[in-house]
């Protein structure tokens, strides 16, 4: 999917430190912004982000320049009442391929806002 948005393998990092727990990211560019896909021990999760090409390929919880964001970030919040959205949430545990199957369909649902708003941010070179 990432290859159908323009996105090119930039690096591989597969063993960075969580506090002594180990986690993996792959990192993405386009011609206008980088997506990382990351698996984190620490926090149980895959996930991504997205961030202008200014950005560093650093672990996007880690990042200090907050240039890394989740694509969530960019999206309207949905328009219903909390208890409703707590009931939405899953705690079933899920394997890596499901949450993979996840960030995929948050690419899909969410990329074009996600990238509207890193373009805006004034920070792709």
């Amino acid at each position: 999917m990432l290859q159908e948005l323009g996105f090119a393998l930039d690096e591989i990092d597969d063993d960075f430190d969580e506090g002594g727990r180990p986690g993996s990211v792959v990192y993405y560019r386009s011609r206008d912004c980088k997506v990382q896909v990351y698996k984190s021990s620490r926090e149980a999760s895959v996930n991504c982000m997205m961030a202008p090409l200014s950005a560093a390929n650093i672990f996007g919880l880690y990042d200090e320049s907050n240039e890394w964001q989740y694509l969530r970030g960019f999206c309207p919040a949905p328009d219903l009442p909390l208890e409703e959205l707590v009931k939405s949430i899953s705690y079933k545990s899920k394997s890596d391929r499901e949450q993979l199957a996840e960030v995929r369909e948050s690419l899909s649902d969410w990329y074009e806002a996600a990238r509207a708003g890193i373009l805006r941010t004034g920070n792709s070179q």
